[in-house]
C-alpha cells in the first residue's frame, strides 16, 4: 500500500506543476508589466505637420515635445526631450522659462550659466529661464535630457 502512497503523492505534484505550468502568463496590476508596442506616427495629411515632431535644434541636438498642457490658470507645463549626439562637441539649448533638466542616459557633462555640472542617470538641476545650457556628450550613444519647462501666464 505504501508504494502506491508514493506514487500517488509523485503524480499529484506532478500534475500540479504541470497545471501551473499550462498557465497562460498574467500581467500584473494596472501600471506594471510589459508595455504595449509604440504605436507609428500619423503621416502628415494634406500637409499639416504631425503633433510633437522631432525638431532639429540649431547646435545638432535634437527635441521632442512629450506632454503639454495649459490647463492651469496660472502657469503652462510642457515636458520636453533634447537628443545629444555623442560627438564630443559642445551643444547649446536656451529655454525661455525656467526648467528643471533630468538626465536619462548614461552620466552627461552640462554646463548652466557656465557652472560645469555632472548628472549621473535620473539625478536633476534647476535651470533659470533664458540661461544657457551646454551639453559636450563624451560617451558613446546619443545623451538624452528630460526638460520640466514651466511658464508663467
Amino acid at each position: 500500500m505504501r508504494p502506491y502512497l508514493s506514487v500517488a503523492a509523485i503524480a499529484g505534484i506532478a500534475a500540479s506543476v504541470g497545471v501551473a505550468w499550462a498557465q497562460q502568463p498574467q500581467l500584473a496590476r494596472e501600471g506594471r508589466g510589459l508595455l504595449p508596442p509604440p504605436t507609428e506616427m500619423p503621416a502628415a495629411v494634406g500637409g499639416t505637420p504631425t503633433p510633437h515632431p522631432v525638431e532639429r535644434g540649431p547646435s545638432g541636438s535634437l527635441a521632442r515635445t512629450i506632454f503639454e498642457t495649459d490647463e492651469d490658470p496660472n502657469f503652462k507645463l510642457i515636458i520636453r526631450d533634447f537628443s545629444f549626439p555623442p560627438d564630443r562637441q559642445p551643444h547649446s539649448v536656451t529655454l525661455p522659462s525656467a526648467a528643471i533638466v533630468r538626465s536619462l542616459g548614461a552620466s552627461s557633462e552640462i554646463k548652466i550659466d557656465n557652472r560645469r555640472l555632472v548628472l549621473a542617470v535620473g539625478e536633476r538641476a534647476a535651470v533659470p529661464a533664458s540661461v544657457p545650457i551646454e551639453v559636450t556628450n563624451n560617451g558613446e550613444q546619443a545623451m538624452i535630457l528630460r526638460v520640466l519647462i514651466v511658464e508663467a501666464k
